[in-house]
């Protein structure tokens, strides 16, 4: 018989039971809920992150073309031979947990990788590999999703065999790669760049962006146009992801979207000028810019010593790179190399003297060789002297004396002036990279701040003949030209867009005509087989490290016609023998040569 008390505690028990399961129920539940729905992102992530992986791939590259159309930088088909190293992880993971050592396992891919090939390489004939063991083992650890190349460049015959031969369950694939190619070779080389490989990931593509993400190698632009206008060119980024096994094996694509070529980009560059003013220039140490006066866009731009651009792509050789470091080609003289002026100042300096009324179309000097600047004697390139001459004689025949004498009136204050009028203070804003920010524009204030010393008046002497402090470019000096011109103080050249800039007028139209006759006058002594021309040439004095005597470069800038002018242009040669040398007997025959293409009639 059971008693009372016993039923009321197995009663107690059996409820205390079920609440304790109820409240199992409802913990579990809890749980469950949490983590379905509170942390089912979270969780959702994690199981993507470890079956999921994105895979990037680059856009075709955009092409770069000359004023009239004609290729300067395109891409290139090449045949390339591709492993899929995830075919052999059954064959390789076995290997790997017995023997550890890296180089045995290097050894072990590659016999793999060989001994499968070469069924295909009996009916074909041998195909080079161009990686090695280390860098097969390196691409199965880290990029594994990804098609390795194997070998590139196979002839059209071999490439169609293989893709007749090859099945979709072979490792082996074949493919086309579009290489970056430059049809001109050396040509421009400075303004075009060059492009190299890099594994960027575009931290703009949001989609997949927390998996683990392969990505294919894209091109690039190291220098010039292929630099400075990289993200026109080099298009869209595509996107897969792709679910795969738990031994990271492709199973399905689950996403994507597709990639988009970049766009072609149209240069002011005329190639045939260019080739032109390159055959000019010859093996001569120096640079070339002509530029249209009416538009702005820069027709030539050439820098000696070059470099073929195709010897760059697709990778850069250390070697070749040392060589080309070794021969200082890597300058693009024009808007890089820094340079004393000389006598191309002049028109700068009498564009002062004659804004400060310190000269006018009717003064004279006598030049007898020489001036005397408190006890130092000042030396016209003409040792005779070229007796009494007025202000466009000095201008035409860049009488040195004239300008010691009246430039020492006038002050280095205004002289100074007079070039930050013309902008020389500022780069050119010529849409290319790296373009020299820094220049010496000397004043007293200058050489206190630099040298912690005073000026003199022999600084003054030598600053309006162009000599001294002065260093500028070439990019300048035709900006400087083109200017003058239309007598304005600044122009704006461009390769690809221009951009908009001020400009005032430079002088009154009498004071101007009197700088442009003179270099008219010039004009009829370098070039006296054209008509309608202004120049100025010079000659700067340089010291080089290791040489007692000065070395020299030399100068000519010009524009034309002169009556409405449609071009201006500034040759720079630097002397690389010694012996006499001067810039306008240096540089006319070269301006003859671009002269006679522009103006054939």
């Amino acid at each position: 018989m059971v008693r009372l008390g016993d039923s009321r505690i197995n009663f107690n028990r059996i409820r205390f039971l079920q609440g304790l399961i109820v409240g199992l129920f409802i913990l579990l539940a809890g749980v469950v809920f949490y983590r379905q729905y509170v942390q089912g992102d979270y969780y959702k992530q994690l199981n993507d992150q470890q079956c999921l992986r994105r895979i990037i791939y680059p856009g075709q590259r955009g092409g770069i073309l000359d004023c009239k159309g004609r290729p300067l930088a395109i891409q290139k088909p090449i045949y390339c031979l591709y492993v899929r190293l995830d075919y052999f992880r059954r064959y390789f993971e076995p290997f790997c947990k017995k023997n550890h050592d890296r180089s045995d396992q290097q050894e072990q891919l590659w016999s793999l990788i060989h001994d499968a090939l070469l069924r295909h390489a009996r009916q074909l004939g041998p195909i080079p590999f161009e990686v090695n063991s280390r860098q097969l083992l390196q691409h199965y650890q880290q990029n594994i999703l990804l098609p390795l190349k194997l070998s590139q460049g196979l002839s059209k015959e071999v490439y169609a065999r293989l893709l007749n031969g090859l099945s979709e369950a072979d490792p082996f694939q074949v493919g086309i790669e579009w290489v970056r190619t430059y049809p001109y070779g050396s040509a421009a080389c400075h303004v075009i760049g060059y492009v190299g490989k890099v594994e960027e990931v575009n931290e703009g593509i949001e989609q997949g962006k927390s998996l683990r993400t392969f990505v294919y190698k894209r091109e690039q632009g190291r220098m010039g146009i292929e630099s400075m206008y990289d993200e026109i060119l080099k298009g869209r980024d595509g996107v897969e992801i792709w679910r795969v096994t738990p031994g990271g094996q492709k199973q399905s694509c689950v996403w994507s979207s597709p990639s988009t070529a970049g766009e072609t980009v149209k240069l002011s560059l005329d190639i045939e000028l260019q080739k032109v003013c390159e055959k000019a220039l010859g093996s001569r140490k120096g640079s070339i810019v002509i530029v249209d006066i009416t538009t702005g866009g820069v027709l030539a731009m050439l820098s000696h010593p070059g470099f073929n651009l195709n010897d760059l792509v697709p990778i850069l050789p250390t070697h070749v790179y040392q060589e080309i470091e070794q021969r200082g080609a890597w300058l693009n003289r024009a808007t890089q190399g820094l340079y004393p002026m000389g006598s191309i100042f002049k028109p700068i300096a009498l564009s002062a003297l004659l804004r400060t009324g310190v000269v006018n179309a009717d003064s004279s000097y006598v030049c007898t060789g020489l001036e005397m600047v408190g006890n130092r004697a000042f030396h016209c390139y003409n040792h005779y002297g070229h007796g009494s001459i007025n202000t466009i004689q000095a201008m035409e025949q860049s009488c040195n004396v004239f300008f010691y004498h009246y430039g020492v009136q006038v002050g280095p204050d205004a002289l100074h002036d007079e070039a930050v009028l013309y902008h020389f203070n500022e780069p050119t804003g010529i849409d290319l990279p790296y373009e020299v920010r820094t220049f010496n524009i000397p004043s007293p204030k200058w050489k206190e701040k630099r040298f912690g010393e005073r000026w003199t008046p022999g600084d003054t002497a030598n600053m309006s003949i162009g000599q001294g402090y002065w260093l500028v470019t070439p990019m300048q000096m035709v900006r400087f030209a083109a200017a003058f011109s239309r007598n304005r103080t600044n122009f704006r050249p461009y390769l690809v867009k221009a951009t908009p800039y001020k400009a005032q007028k430079a002088l009154p139209d009498v004071q101007w005509e009197v700088i442009k006759t003179g270099m008219v006058q010039a004009a009829k002594i370098h070039l006296p087989s054209f008509d309608n021309l202004a120049v100025k040439s010079g000659t700067a004095q340089i010291k080089i490290k290791g040489h007692s005597e000065f070395w020299h470069i030399g100068w000519l800038i010009g524009f034309a016609p002169v009556d409405n002018p449609k071009v201006a242009f500034c040759i720079q040669i630097e002397q690389e023998q010694p012996g006499v040398f001067y810039g306008g007997t240096k540089a006319s025959p070269i301006a003859a040569e671009f002269l006679r293409y522009l103006f054939p009639k």
